[in-house]
C-alpha cells in the first residue's frame, strides 16, 4: 500500500466534508416531517431492522451510553414511532418494535438517502458510477 500524501488527505477531507454535508441536509429534509435528530433517526432504523431488540442492543450498536439511548427511546415512544413491551421470559426487559407511524418515518428516511445517492450518481458517467460504488464498498469493507 502506498502512503497518501498530505495534499491527498486534505483533498479527500474537503470532499468528504461536502459529501457528508449533503447527506446531513438530505437527512434533515427527510426528518423534517418527523422532526427527528440524527441519533433518534438511527435508533429508529435499527429497531425497524431488529424488531424485539432491547435498549442495550441499540445503545451498543450506536455506541452511546444507556442513559442517552433511554432518552432517545423515550422520545421515540412519546412520538408513537416505537413501542416498548415487556418480554415474556424476563419481565424486567423491554422489547422494542416500530409502529406503523415509525415504519413510515423509516421509509421516508431511506427514500431521501436513495434520492441523494441517485443525484450524486447522475453526475457521473456509467463507468465512473461503477467505480465510485466499487471504491466506496471497498472502503466500507475495510
Amino acid at each position: 500500500m502506498t502512503e497518501p500524501t498530505h495534499e491527498q488527505v486534505d483533498q479527500l477531507t474537503r470532499a468528504f466534508e461536502r459529501f457528508t454535508r449533503r447527506f446531513k441536509v438530505a437527512e434533515s429534509a427527510a426528518a423534517a416531517d418527523n422532526a427527528l435528530n440524527a441519533l433518534d433517526a438511527e435508533a429508529l432504523v435499527f429497531v425497524g431492522d431488529n424488531p424485539g431488540c432491547g435498549v442495550g442492543e441499540v445503545a451498543r450498536y450506536l455506541n452511546v451510553a444507556m442513559t442517552t439511548m433511554s432518552s432517545a427511546v423515550d422520545r421515540l415512544t412519546r412520538r408513537r414511532l416505537i413501542e416498548r413491551r415487556r418480554t415474556e421470559d424476563d419481565r424486567r426487559s423491554l422489547a422494542l418494535t416500530v409502529t406503523d407511524k415509525g415504519r413510515q418515518a423509516i421509509d421516508d428516511h431511506i427514500a431521501a438517502y436513495r434520492e441523494l445517492c441517485r443525484v450524486m450518481l447522475r453526475s457521473l458517467d456509467p463507468r465512473e458510477q461503477a467505480e465510485l460504488i466499487r471504491l466506496t464498498e471497498k472502503i466500507a469493507g475495510s
